[in-house]
């Protein structure tokens, strides 16, 4: 192999390594931000805690919310 077949080899390989790196870097993003809003979802849509028998945590309970 000549000299330069070798370096068009590495150069045209580091691109392709660098080129795939940065679109799983981006993929992973997208993704993660994805399961970070399901994750907020389900707990804005789960529903609210079931009053407290104990008086005081009750008492607790209605300040927290109003």
């Amino acid at each position: 192999m000549e000299t330069s077949s070798i370096i068009l080899l590495v150069v045209s390989a580091s691109i392709s390594f660098a080129l795939g790196r940065t679109i799983m870097h981006f993929r992973n993003k997208k993704k993660n931000a994805e399961a970070q809003k399901r994750a907020a979802q389900a707990l804005c849509d789960a529903p609210p805690e079931a009053e407290s028998k104990n008086k005081s945590k009750r008492k607790r309970q209605l300040q927290q919310t109003g």
